[in-house]
């Protein structure tokens, strides 16, 4: 179903090609009641819930409720506020069919997709939020992947238990990534991602990720050095085989990972290197942005501290302007595991600390581990 935007700082909402500007207690009511469609709220609740400080009357939320029937003239086939008679308000969504022929062209179907995978390799996240968006506008649907990805890159984790419509094995891979994020015991962590290889309801695609590419780190980082780089090597020799080009970045800061944990400082400065000239033929954002963190970590080993806060700082940006969520949160724990393992206790350490501590308030750590742990544990 289509959805109306919200618009915080402006106080404007936007559905297609609409952009309406309200006053701010316009914008809370009708917010309010877009959050419960169809539930009948009577005067007196909105007035607590939009107008929980003041002392207004019952025609308050009236001439609110007039106006904003107004404002919503441009999208009213959408939706609409009805009055109940005795009883208050309600919202009233509808759902829209699209007819666009556009739909069933598999020319645009196909040229969607692969300007979809464009913006995703090269980090343009608002490009992929205008999509998301615009799909009837322009008169294509993103498919259940793509739609996976996006809210798992602005870090919506909390939709993937809400879903219901999408299935476990479809969301699978997206829970490993997800419970890695937020499970400090990374030896926890690769058990559900070698479960999960082995499971025949996982898509091959994923399959083939986990296998070449998302294990790998999380034997690194449970210092399982022989096998990361037996592994790693056996990697390099399948994305050549299959002429997986795009894979060349990662496996190589996977390596890097693991010759920093070594303190291959000459091993380090020549695959820093490679890498460099890697990137110049893929310029990936996320890639990009995950090297600035090993540079920077590089940096604390000659105890550069203030070269490796600037590196830091370079890849968060980075990382924000691709509205990458995951990559944030990997790269704080990333700091935080080779701060640990070089123990380096200065004022990076706490300030990393703290802000990771913020990340886990924010998304919730607490709240969805355990319930995204049960799931793997169920289903694998």
């Amino acid at each position: 179903m289509e959805r109306i935007i919200f618009i915080n700082e402006e106080c404007k909402i936007k559905y297609r090609s609409e952009e309406i500007v309200l006053l701010p207690k316009e914008f809370q009511l009708l917010q309010f009641l877009y959050h419960s469609p169809s539930r009948i709220f009577s005067r007196q609740e909105l007035l607590d819930q939009v107008w929980p400080m003041c002392a207004p009357i019952d025609r308050t939320v009236d001439d609110h409720i007039y106006r904003l029937r107004k404002k919503l003239v441009p999208v009213d086939t959408f939706i609409s506020i009805q009055t109940i008679r005795g009883q208050g308000y309600l919202l009233n969504l509808r759902k829209s069919i699209h007819n666009s022929p556009l739909l069933k062209d598999e020319e645009v179907s196909s040229n969607v997709k692969n300007l979809f995978h464009k913006y995703h390799l090269y980090g343009e996240g608002a490009a992929l939020k205008l999509l998301e968006e615009n799909q009837a506008v322009f008169g294509f649907e993103l498919d259940v992947q793509s739609r996976l990805y996006l809210h798992f890159m602005n870090g919506d984790f909390k939709w993937f238990l809400d879903s219901q419509e999408i299935s476990f094995w479809e969301k699978c891979y997206y829970y490993l990534h997800i419970y890695s994020l937020m499970e400090p015991d990374k030896s926890k962590t690769l058990e559900y991602f070698t479960k999960a290889l082995a499971a025949k309801n996982l898509p091959e695609f994923h399959r083939l990720e986990i296998k070449l590419l998302n294990r790998l780190p999380l034997f690194i980082f449970t210092k399982q050095m022989k096998k990361a780089e037996k592994m790693i090597i056996d990697a390099k020799q399948d994305i050549q085989e299959q002429d997986l080009a795009g894979f060349k970045p990662l496996i190589l800061l996977i390596e890097l990972y693991l010759l920093l944990l070594r303190k291959e400082h000459l091993h380090v400065k020549k695959k820093m290197e490679n890498l460099e000239q890697v990137l110049a033929d893929f310029p990936f954002s996320r890639e990009k942005a995950s090297f600035l963190v090993i540079k920077g970590v590089y940096s604390l080993t000659s105890d550069h501290g203030d070269e490796a806060s600037s590196y830091f700082k370079q890849a968060f940006e980075m990382f924000r302007q691709a509205k990458y969520v995951p990559g944030l949160l990997m790269a704080h724990a990333i700091i935080l595991f080779y701060l640990k393992e070089f123990n380096i206790k200065n004022d990076l350490s706490a300030v990393y600390q703290k802000k990771w501590e913020g990340y886990a308030e924010e998304y919730k750590f607490n709240v969805l581990k355990p319930k995204i742990a049960k799931l793997l544990d169920d289903y694998l």
